[in-house]
């Protein structure tokens, strides 16, 4: 209520102080502003931007129009030099017409208008060819009723009428169907009219800012303001040439603009920072270290503590998604400038390009995938400060698909997939797979003898590493024995195997997996695993 009424009290300030200036001849000086700088954060922006305003000895009033709809309320900051005094920032919204917008809508009007001006030429021109006809009609009797017309002037007469009236309905019809097609157009261009000025914001802000300055100078104005439904978000490219060589990761950044101006030009910075959090002094909460799989509590809470106070208008841009970011705020300096239409799109920037040391090894899982993965370990990551985002990962010029960086979910050491191997042969065979039912006891007993086969068709070295497993028993009468794993390392609880070997090029290596299940007779137990496929069903 306090706040409403200080409004008020300032908005009559205003209007008294601007009534005085046109009173006393003094109009306000329109300043129509020009975006120079922009930082973007995850979430909005700030916005400078910097004009030099002449002003006469004492009381002035400047108008900065033309901000963005998507203005913070009571963000905007004026800084001028010291021997000006500032007396009051208001800032209020107005309504602009389309073509103070985009000067695109007046060059749509206007053809418009010349659409409409030839349409009623045409219009003009139908109405004196019909004239025209009906005059025709109505003298068609030739010397009166009376008296007998010469067949010579008959016959003339006759060719005049017939000739002018095929004339007059050969025009109508090629004015008729120029009209059809003119208002055809017509049609098309008030619909795309129409179409294009439901798709823009005719809202924009100006700040009046009353000074008084001393004598007649020439002032810098600096003008800060934040808006909301503007973003960044991390992007990555992961490029490994080929095996035991360096990886290179590229940096980029896609920045998204729909705050209903488009920035051209701008010196552009992008920050990690948050534009939303409030004044209120931070408190240190307990640093806790546990084994949890999931992220850091203390982090969360951060995060949802830090959510609890935004504006809501601060994520209308898009859904909205946590992402972990460094303890300390980063940010980018763009060298070049750049120009990012308002249209909510991706624009993507580059930002630094980093090579990073990487070992490589292989993976197979046989059961699932008779494929061998090649892996890339990136150690380095962690000094870049990056953030959570998606990675297109290339091998050898080709590319592999798309994975992601998770900051919160990795260690020192990035692991990437760079997709299938064909030079790594891998199969897995089913040696046995049979049961009986012994009559002591009323157990079934069912066993299972599996090959895994490995070979390195490569003319290097590699490390493969190779996981199977074996069933895990959740019940007392169910029981698992292991007759023969090929010396793998095996983890009770989960049932995984796993190997890892060096194959020399042509070497080739076999593994045995074999293990019984036994259980009672009058149970069931489904030790053969399946997967559901989608495939389409045909109807007759």
């Amino acid at each position: 209520m306090l706040l409403s009424k200080i409004k008020k009290v300032l908005l009559t300030f205003i209007v008294v102080l601007l009534t005085m200036s046109v009173s006393l001849g003094q109009q306000p000086i329109i300043v129509n502003s020009k975006i120079q700088e922009i930082t973007v954060y995850l979430s909005g922006a700030e916005v400078r931007f910097k004009e030099n305003v002449p002003l006469k000895r004492g009381d002035n009033t400047i108008l900065f129009k033309g901000l963005s709809p998507s203005l913070v309320q009571n963000s905007v900051q004026i800084a001028i030099s010291n021997n000006v005094d500032i007396l009051s920032v208001y800032t209020q919204s107005e309504e602009l017409l389309p073509e103070e917008v985009n000067p695109k809508f007046k060059i749509m009007k206007d053809s418009i208008i010349t659409l409409e001006d030839q349409i009623e030429l045409i219009s003009n021109q139908v109405n004196a060819y019909d004239m025209e006809q009906k005059t025709l009609i109505q003298n068609q009797h030739i010397g009166g009723t009376q008296t007998g017309v010469p067949l010579a002037d008959l016959t003339k007469a006759a060719d005049f009428f017939r000739e002018r009236s095929l004339k007059i309905s050969n025009a109508l019809t090629s004015l008729n169907k120029n009209h059809k097609l003119l208002n055809n157009l017509l049609t098309q261009k008030k619909n795309d009219l129409k179409h294009q000025l439901a798709k823009i914001n005719l809202t924009r802000y100006s700040t009046a800012v009353v000074v008084n300055s001393k004598v007649d100078q020439s002032v810098a104005f600096l003008a800060r303001y934040l808006v909301e439904n503007a973003a960044w978000e991390a992007s990555y490219d992961i490029v490994a040439d080929e095996i035991n060589k360096p990886v290179t990761l590229k940096y980029k950044a896609l920045v998204y603009n729909k705050t209903d101006i488009d920035w051209h030009d701008v010196k552009l910075s992008l920050s990690t920072g948050d534009i939303s959090l409030n004044a209120t002094r931070p408190y240190l909460t307990a640093w806790v270290l546990n084994y949890s799989s999931s992220a850091n509590e203390g982090l969360l809470n951060t995060i949802a503590q830090n959510v609890s106070r935004m504006d809501s208008g601060f994520f209308s841009l898009a859904t909205t998604e946590e992402k972990a970011v460094s303890e300390l705020n980063s940010s980018f300096e763009i060298e070049q400038q750049h120009s990012i239409r308002a249209d909510a799109l991706p624009h993507r920037i580059d930002l630094q390009t980093e090579t990073l040391q990487a070992s490589f090894e292989y993976l197979a899982v046989p059961k699932m995938e008779q494929s061998a993965f090649l892996v890339a370990k990136v150690t380095g990551w962690e000094k870049l400060n990056l953030i959570d985002g998606t990675a297109n990962v290339y091998y050898g010029n080709s590319f592999i698909g798309e994975s992601s960086i998770n900051t919160r979910l990795i260690g020192d050491t990035l692991e990437l997939s760079l997709g299938r191997d064909n030079l790594i042969v891998v199969s897995r065979t089913k040696i046995e797979d049979k049961g009986n039912t012994s009559s002591l006891g009323g157990k079934r007993n069912e066993s299972f003898v599996y090959e895994i086969k490995l070979r390195n068709n490569r003319k290097v070295p590699i490390s493969i590493k190779v996981q199977d497993q074996i069933p895990v028993s959740q019940e007392k009468d169910i029981i698992v024995e292991v007759a023969d794993v090929s010396s793998a390392n095996l983890d009770a609880s989960s049932g995984r195997l796993q190997w890892i070997k060096n194959l020399m090029p042509g070497e080739t290596m076999h593994y045995k997996i074999a293990f019984a299940v036994k259980y009672p007779k009058n149970r069931t137990v489904n030790i053969r695993k399946s997967r559901l496929v989608r495939t389409p069903r045909y109807r007759h």
